[in-house]
């Protein structure tokens, strides 16, 4: 009831005041004021000899202030897209730097590799041009082992025709190498025995600088390029084409001769091409025994001074004789067809101490280039180039990724900072709107 009782009093009690605040005249300056507001709110509370009143005000800048914080403001929109630019750009870099050292780091081993294939090649390439060979064929028919008919029989001894072989090899004008070999008297009696007959070597002479090694042609690099090297490349040719018995280590002359020979017997039965026998001749090279640097080797000097021999290998059966049926009461044999196949090789081994080992690398890319007539590719960049072109997708997404990524976050700022203004304004009351 007391509840009620004083809320009538204070109803009655507002209402007059209200009547009466509306009823008092305004003061001037007042007026002037709350008119001159723009966009302001005034709520006021005036009594007989009291006077009180609230005031929000939105102030109006001046030309002044306003032009400096347009100036501020366009100084830092213009740092943020700046700073924005020089970020995403960075990122871009990095990811693209990140992923070609991925993608060549994961290449290494491959690079490794690559050395390594480089040094076998290498090594190939020097053993190919440490070996010469070269194969001679007798023109067949050109001498007949006999010199005369014979009516003794097929392998009638009689006027034996052939003594050994002598063998001449020149290069350049200049005879690199002879060797004379003649049949072993001392062994004679092994033809009227078994058939056989044995060689021994007389005389071997044998120039090593003017030799097949090293042999470059058998790397497909010929003379005809090395007009058209530089001058750098013609002093290098010219220094490694040399023999050098300190590049080259044990050079060996070795001789290997085959005899076949085709003939018919009594029955008219046919032998065509019968290998009869093989010899060899090896012929080691010291340059300890260099005369004029020349190698020289005479059987007779070596008996008269107890010097080591060369032994030339194997043996090989007399040549058949065709039985020549011209008449049937003296029948006869012929003068022994023949012929011979002769191979000749120059060996050496490169020396793993010597200068172009130990300069490996360079001396593979001189004689590739050489090789290729001086358009060999350096392998290293092909095979970066070929990795970062199998790779470029890769490279690509991982330039752009950060990029879009960036931008993205960008938009998402300020979407959220839109989103938060509407927020912060719908949460704002009425009254503070206007």
């Amino acid at each position: 009831m007391k509840k009620k009782m004083m809320l009538g009093v204070c109803a009655v009690l507002l209402s007059t005041s209200v009547s009466m605040a509306q009823g008092m005249p305004q003061a001037h300056g007042a007026r002037q004021e709350i008119s001159s507001m723009r966009g302001g709110v005034t709520e006021g509370l005036e009594k007989e000899g009291f006077s009180s009143y609230f005031v929000v005000e939105v102030n109006t800048m001046d030309e002044t202030k306003k032009k400096m914080v347009n100036e501020m403001a366009a100084n830092y929109r213009a740092q943020r897209r700046s700073l924005n630019a020089k970020s995403i750009a960075s990122s871009m870099l990095t990811g693209g730097v990140t992923a070609v050292i991925n993608v060549l780091g994961n290449e290494l081993l491959e690079l490794t590799k690559i050395r390594s294939r480089q040094k076998r090649s290498w090594e190939e390439m020097r053993q190919k041009e440490c070996m010469f060979v070269d194969s001679l064929q007798s023109i067949k028919g050109q001498r007949d082992f006999y010199s005369s008919l014979s009516t003794m029989g097929p392998l009638d001894p009689t006027d034996m025709n052939f003594d050994g072989i002598t063998l001449s090899a020149k290069r350049e004008g200049v005879e690199m190498l002879r060797i004379v070999c003649h049949i072993d008297t001392a062994r004679l009696d092994h033809m009227f025995m078994h058939s056989k007959f044995y060689l021994v070597a007389d005389t071997v002479i044998f120039r090593p600088y003017h030799s097949f090694l090293p042999n470059f042609q058998a790397n497909r690099i010929t003379p005809s390029y090395v007009e058209k090297m530089s001058e750098e490349e013609k002093d290098y040719w010219h220094t490694i084409s040399q023999f050098d018995f300190h590049e080259y280590e044990r050079p060996t002359v070795r001789v290997k001769m085959d005899i076949f020979s085709s003939w018919i017997n009594e029955l008219v039965q046919v032998s065509q091409d019968v290998k009869l026998g093989s010899f060899s001749l090896n012929i080691p090279i010291a340059e300890k025994d260099l005369r004029d640097s020349v190698y020289v080797y005479y059987r007779s000097e070596a008996l008269a001074h107890h010097q080591p021999l060369l032994d030339v290998e194997g043996d090989c059966f007399v040549v058949p004789r065709s039985y020549m049926p011209v008449s049937a009461t003296n029948p006869s044999w012929g003068t022994g067809e023949y012929k011979m196949k002769v191979v000749l090789s120059e060996t050496c081994q490169y020396n793993p101490d010597a200068n172009r080992a130990k300069n490996w690398h360079r001396d593979y890319k001189q004689l590739v280039r050489m090789q290729k007539h001086g358009k060999a590719e350096n392998e290293y960049v092909s095979h970066i180039r070929s990795t970062l072109r199998e790779n470029q997708g890769t490279i690509l997404k991982a330039i752009y990724t950060p990029a879009f990524t960036a931008i993205a976050q960008e938009l998402k700022f300020g979407q959220n900072t839109s989103m938060g203004n509407m927020q912060q304004n719908a949460a704002t009351p009425p009254s503070m709107k206007k």
